[in-house]
């Protein structure tokens, strides 16, 4: 997926931050589909609480939209379910059931729909809901092959198209997600602009790699339910579903499972809506190789986030370079870290399979930037290690500005340490005029620190820093975090 396959998603200069309709403040990123796709923004709103109903995750719809007029198209795992008002001041829902096992449905949402990613449809006329219901009245009591086929009928014959391609062909819901995100969406002709909604825990390539695989595994689901429900009044089949869960149950008892453990931290405020923020930045996010993906469903989304501009130049601040493990005398963990576990060929290798390409996410402004921070707390660590490129080199040139971000706190404590390290990030750039870390507190205020024991800044260097980043980001606040002297 390049540039031009989100054109459908709105353009992040015109497009506030925070978005008008949500019950809450939700922040926005870019994140992955699997396999390695870029959706650049995606609204997280994982702060939402989700209930237990069965064997299904839900949420308050009062708590992700503020309004009662939304109409958005949702993504469990793997079924999906088409939302519109119901003209009476609530929702319904449209939804059917694989494989032709029973006929569609359309419901009352009680408020409540299943909790996962939701594509929320903007700027439709008033007419659209009012077509909406009338194709899904049409369209109730039908068996459909698949529960994403059985919502696209209804949207075509409401008057939606996507591509050329006809809604109608498409069965499966990542292959939908690819569609609507490379080809947009139309209404009687005319653009729909949409939200990406992620209301669940997981991030999008997780989520949407357990729905790939929730599709492969249909007809065992669908076995393994009609089994279970015969083994309530047959032996034979109590014993047939014993067999069939075995595995499953022997695996839990000897590696063990933990129980999931939602933790939410607060989220800072928005940035004001009164002001003219820059909007000269220039940002891209990496994207792995073909192993280096397989291996982020083990490590965790690791990525870089890079941001470069024209306006501000670094070597105007921090002129001379630093230098990585500048000890004189380096103790022997030092040594083996500059000369074995992070040796040029080594930083060469995991970057080819971590940092190979970027993702063009086009210029933007402060306030996409601010938002693409993860707001740190102590119940919800979200640091990033920051490297700041464009000091003069050795042979008195300088490079491009350029601002780099990893996150550090992603799934494992070691792998972490390892693909957030500041010298993997500058690829042992010659002209590195800062490494340390940085993190955006629950009043929205960005901390700079200079804890990097590669590069080793001053406290010196963290101050010109903050004023480089002031600089860049006029609209943000920024906060010096220095070593204290004696």
């Amino acid at each position: 997926m390049n540039e031009r396959d989100v054109r459908s998603q709105a353009n992040p200069v015109k497009q506030s931050v925070a978005e008008d309709g949500l019950a809450s403040r939700f922040e926005c990123r870019p994140e992955f589909l699997f396999y390695n796709l870029p959706v650049f923004r995606v609204l997280d709103a994982s702060t939402v609480r989700e209930r237990s109903v069965d064997d299904l995750k839900v949420v308050h719809i009062p708590h992700v939209f503020a309004g009662k007029d939304e109409i958005f198209l949702g993504f469990g795992k793997p079924n999906a379910y088409l939302v519109c008002p119901d003209g009476k001041g609530g929702y319904q829902k449209f939804a059917g059931k694989s494989l032709k096992r029973a006929p569609s449905v359309v419901q009352d949402t009680r408020n409540f729909v299943q909790s996962g990613i939701l594509f929320r449809f903007r700027n439709l006329p008033p007419d659209a809901a009012e077509a909406l219901r009338k194709a899904m009245d049409e369209h109730n009591g039908i068996k459909y092959w698949t529960c994403v086929n059985a919502c696209l009928r209804v949207m075509e014959r409401a008057g939606f198209a996507c591509g050329d391609r006809p809604l109608s062909s498409l069965y499966l819901p990542y292959s939908l997600m690819k569609h609507l995100l490379r080809y947009g969406l139309t209404f009687q002709g005319k653009p729909v602009e949409f939200q990406v909604i992620r209301t669940s825990p997981q991030n999008m390539e997780q989520y949407t790699r357990e729905i790939i695989g929730a599709e492969l595994s249909t007809f065992r689901r669908h076995f393994n339910r009609a089994v279970d429900a015969r083994a309530k009044k047959s032996w034979s089949f109590a014993a047939i579903a014993f067999l069939l869960h075995a595995p499953g149950r022997l695996v839990t008892a000897v590696i063990g499972q933990k129980p999931g453990q939602r933790v939410t931290g607060p989220v800072a405020p928005a940035l004001p809506d009164s002001q003219e923020y820059s909007a000269d930045l220039r940002v891209r996010v990496s994207t792995a190789s073909f192993l280096g993906t397989l291996l982020r469903q083990i490590w965790g989304p690791h990525a870089l986030f890079e941001a470069q501009q024209q306006r501000v130049h670094l070597a105007d601040y921090l002129s001379t370079p630093l230098t990585a493990f500048p000890q004189k005398n380096p103790s022997l963990p030092t040594r083996i870290k500059k000369r074995v576990l992070f040796a040029r060929p080594v930083i060469w290798l995991i970057r080819k399979l971590l940092v190979p390409k970027y993702a063009e996410l086009g210029i933007t402004n402060e306030r996409h930037v601010y938002d693409m921070l993860r707001t740190h707390s102590e119940q919800s660590p979200n640091k990033y290690n920051l490297v700041l490129t464009g000091a003069v080199a050795a042979d008195g040139t300088a490079g491009d500005s350029r601002v780099i971000i990893a996150r550090t706190t992603v799934k494992s404590k070691l792998v972490d340490w390892v693909l957030s390290k500041h010298v993997l990030m500058s690829g042992y750039d010659p002209a590195v005029g800062f490494a340390g870390e940085l993190w955006k507190d629950a009043d929205g205020i960005i901390h700079v620190s200079g804890n990097s024991g590669t590069y080793r800044p001053t406290n010196e260097d963290v101050q010109a820093a903050v004023a480089f980043l002031q600089a860049v980001f006029p609209h943000l606040r920024f906060v010096a975090e220095l070593v204290p002297t004696s």
